[in-house]
This record gives C-alpha cells, sequence and structure tokens, in this order.
C-alpha cells in the first residue's frame, strides 16, 4: 500500500515534467521559427523570388530553371495579395516545418515513448542547419513536412495496412517531389518496401503508379534540367573511399554542427563523431524492427548511392529532409539508452547522449540569438541608408560577390566593381556623391584611400553569415 501511495506522485511529477518539456521546446520551436522573418531576403531567396516567383507559372514549370517548383508556386499565388513580402513567403517553408515536427514528435510519443518524443523535438530544435534553412523563402520546410508525412505514413502503413497511410503516403511523396526532384528516388524506394507486404503491395503499387504519373507530368519540361542541376559544382561529391559513412557525415553531422553552407571534407577526423552517431542509431527499437529499419533507411541509402554513381555534387542543405528520419532514429536511439542508464552495457551510449545534448544545447545557445535578430545578409538593410540618405540617381559602386543583391532592393541597376585593382580608382575619381558597398565575403579587402574623406558617412550592418557583416560608405566628389 506504501508503495503504491508512493508511485502515484511518482507519475505525477514525471507526466507534469514531461508536460513542461514539451511546453519550453516547443516554444523554443516557434520564437525561433516565427520571430524575425521580416529581415533582407539572401542571395537565394532573391534569386527565387526575381526569376521564378515574379515571373509566374509558365517560367516556373517549363523556363529554364529549376528551383522548387511547388514552394515558387505557393508564393506566386501569395505575391498576388501581399507583393514579394518577405514574411509571406517564408510562412510557406516556416508552417509546414512546424506541422511536421509536431507530427512526428506525436507519432513518437504515442507509439514508443514521451522520451522518444522530446528527444526528436529536442534535436530538430538544436540543429543549426534546419534553424537557418527553414526560416528560408525556399522549399525546406515543405520537404521536411512530406518527409515527415512519409515516415509516419509509412511505418503505420507496415504496422497496420490501412489505405489512408498509403494515401498519405503518396500525397507525401507528390508534394515533397514537386518541392525537390531528388525526394522522389527516397519516396519511391520506400513505397517499394512497404509494397513488399502482400498485404498492401497491390494498392501501393496504385499509388506509386498515380504518384510516378503526377511528378513526371510536373517536371514534364524539366527532365533534363534535372540533372544538369545535381552536376553545378555547389558542395562536395561523394568519396568511393568514404561511401559508407556519406548518410552520416555528409548528412546527419553537418545538420547538427553548422548553419548551411558548410560541408564537411570526409576523413579520419570525424570517425569518432560516426561512431557515435552509429551507437546512438543502433540503440533505437526501430532498428531492431526489420520492417521499420528498411523503411527509415532504404531511401536515403539509395539516394546516396544514386548520387555517388552519378557524380552528383551535394551539399547538406539539398538533403536535409534526410534529417527527419535520422532524428526519429536518434531520438528513439537516445531514449531508450537513457532508460536503461543503468546498465553497465548502456553506459557509454548513455554519456554520449548526455555530453552531446550539453554540447548541442551550448552551440543553440551562442547561434540562435543571431539567427533571429539578423538577417542572413543585409541586403534590405544597406540599400534603405542609401535611398534615405542620397538622391535616386546617386551612382552605387557594389563590391560584393553577388552585386544583384543590392540591385533587387534599389531597384535599379549598380555598378559592380569586379576587378579590385580598380576599385579605389572607380569609387574615388568621381564628381559626384557616391555610394560605395562592401561584403566582405569571398573577396579580397581593398584600400580604398577616400573612404577617409571629409564628409564621408559610414554605416555598417550586421548579419549572421556571409562575411557577418555589410558596409555601406557615402562618399562626397573630389575636389
Amino acid at each position: 500500500m506504501t508503495d503504491l501511495a508512493l508511485e502515484r506522485p511518482t507519475r505525477s511529477l514525471a507526466a507534469v515534467a514531461v508536460v513542461a518539456a514539451y511546453a519550453a521546446l516547443g516554444t523554443i520551436l516557434l520564437i525561433t521559427r516565427f520571430v524575425g522573418l521580416n529581415h533582407s531576403f539572401w542571395l537565394d531567396e532573391l534569386v527565387f523570388a526575381k526569376y521564378f516567383v515574379r515571373e509566374g507559372p509558365w517560367e516556373i514549370l517549363t523556363g529554364p530553371g529549376v528551383s522548387h517548383e511547388l514552394m515558387a508556386m505557393l508564393c506566386w499565388v501569395t505575391s498576388l495579395f501581399t507583393g514579394e513580402s518577405e514574411v509571406a513567403f517564408r510562412l510557406w517553408s516556416v508552417v509546414p516545418f512546424v506541422a511536421g515536427v509536431a507530427i512526428v514528435t506525436a507519432w513518437l510519443h504515442s507509439r514508443l515513448s514521451a522520451l522518444s518524443g522530446l528527444l526528436f523535438l529536442y534535436l530538430v530544435v538544436v540543429s543549426p542547419l534546419l534553424l537557418d534553412i527553414t526560416r528560408q523563402a525556399r522549399g525546406y520546410g515543405l520537404a521536411f513536412f512530406a518527409m515527415s508525412i512519409l515516415m509516419v505514413a509509412a511505418l503505420e502503413a507496415v504496422r497496420t495496412g490501412r489505405s489512408a497511410a498509403l494515401v498519405a503516403m503518396c500525397a507525401a511523396g507528390v508534394i515533397g517531389t514537386w518541392t525537390l526532384p531528388q525526394f522522389g528516388l527516397a519516396f519511391v524506394t520506400t513505397a517499394v518496401v512497404v509494397a513488399a507486404d502482400k498485404s498492401v503491395r497491390r494498392r501501393m503499387a496504385v499509388g506509386l503508379g498515380i504518384s510516378i504519373l503526377a511528378m513526371t507530368a510536373w517536371y514534364a519540361q524539366h527532365i533534363g534540367n534535372v540533372h544538369d542541376a545535381s552536376h553545378m559544382h555547389d558542395g562536395l561529391q561523394i568519396s568511393t573511399r568514404w561511401l559508407i559513412t556519406a548518410p552520416i557525415d555528409q548528412i546527419v553531422l553537418p545538420g547538427l554542427i553548422w548553419i548551411d553552407g558548410t560541408a564537411a571534407v570526409p576523413s579520419l577526423v570525424w570517425l569518432p563523431l560516426v561512431a557515435a552517431v552509429a551507437l546512438v542509431a543502433a540503440a533505437s527499437p526501430l532498428v531492431r524492427d526489420r520492417q521499420s529499419l528498411l523503411v527509415l533507411t532504404a531511401g536515403l541509402i539509395a539516394t546516396v548511392l544514386v548520387l555517388w554513381l552519378g557524380r552528383a555534387f551535394v551539399i547538406p542543405r539539398y538533403l536535409s529532409f534526410f534529417l527527419v528520419p535520422a532524428f526519429i532514429v536518434l531520438g528513439s536511439g537516445a531514449a531508450a539508452l537513457i532508460a536503461n542508464a543503468r546498465s553497465r552495457s548502456t553506459m557509454l551510449g548513455t554519456l554520449i547522449c548526455v555530453v552531446t545534448g550539453v554540447v548541442l544545447c551550448l552551440r543553440f545557445i551562442t547561434i540562435a540569438p543571431d539567427v533571429v535578430r539578423l538577417p542572413r545578409e543585409a541586403n534590405r538593410d544597406a540599400v534603405s541608408v542609401i535611398t534615405s540618405e542620397a538622391p535616386p540617381t546617386t551612382p552605387v559602386f557594389v563590391y560584393v560577390r553577388i552585386p544583384e543583391t543590392i540591385a533587387y532592393y534599389l531597384g535599379r541597376p549598380v555598378q559592380p566593381l569586379t576587378d579590385p585593382a580598380t576599385v579605389a580608382e572607380r569609387v574615388c575619381g568621381n564628381v559626384v556623391r557616391v555610394a560605395y558597398v562592401w561584403q566582405p565575403y569571398h573577396l579580397r579587402e581593398v584600400d580604398v584611400p577616400c573612404l577617409s574623406r571629409a564628409g564621408v558617412r559610414h554605416y555598417r550592418f550586421r548579419q549572421y553569415a556571409r562575411g557577418n557583416e555589410i558596409d555601406v560608405w557615402l562618399v562626397p566628389p573630389a575636389s
């Protein structure tokens, strides 16, 4: 009787702790995704807005470029009512992302344990890569949502065989592939795994066939462009020597360590971290079930193999939707280790989980405030001081990697400075007042003597990436 009386308060305290943890993590997730969406577009976003959204459906679906097509269509419809609004466009990434996180978290809580759901949510919240890319007016949040539905529906399909789960799988596959074409391989592979079950084979085959038709029709004008896009020199090719570690060191580790723009070069240095990830993943109860293991890993493995065989270039954000199955496995694996922390066999794994959790938290604390408060690129801020402090006819000299980032917000041509040797001459030798913009990102710093001239006004705008700042000088004419 005494033991029962003691057990009830303990359960009540555990339930309160779980609710409090969900509330805290959920609040942090919402704050870090919805606050600060009104910041300036950065390069990828403004190219997306100018050359795809602004041009409309015909250009999006049949033009020479391929860029997050479903996202572009949604933003085009939105622009009819809001114009090219940073907030409105970004909500099409943020809202689906948050919905996908909620769905997977709830499924893990229901099917495995509260701790599995909490740890999945924790990994999503503290991931620097997801913090960065899911706030952007790009399709990464939408693809994350699609993969969340695909994974949950596929796991439910192999467990229950329900037609609703198969329909959800196909819908998610189409949404994800219409957004990012590389999603299609993961979807088809996962569908084949589910179809191995005779009880759902015919229904899965019908759904897969309809989905493939829908995806093929969508990309009918872009089949060749999809292949060409994968061979742009952006990112790294998957090394044959490190093929076996690629799912971890090219997708999982970048998702946990860096914001977008950094790819890990495979080497012996990363092997201890790869081994730690593998150790935690191996403890997941989902990994010990053959069907669940195949559902969670087949799409990732098939995609990595195809990208390796095709010598395609990979950058972590392109495959960021695979963080859904990766974090499902890691979250449930960590939960299993922590739940059995008193066992000697799980002590090492538990220690890895605790230390990693603390490190990820500290890393998040150092990154998140800047991501929320500052723009990724302060292009609009730089232009605003030019338009407010100088006449509209003022020449604007731009020494940045991509001058179009300034021209987009300025609304008129700029004068790009492409040769460092001529920067000082072009900026300083004018008989009228000029504006000079410099972004210290992948460019050599040059000495511009007239920046110390009497009457020069200097403005510096902070940003959380790509050089961390943009400088603007308003330079009076040479005497």
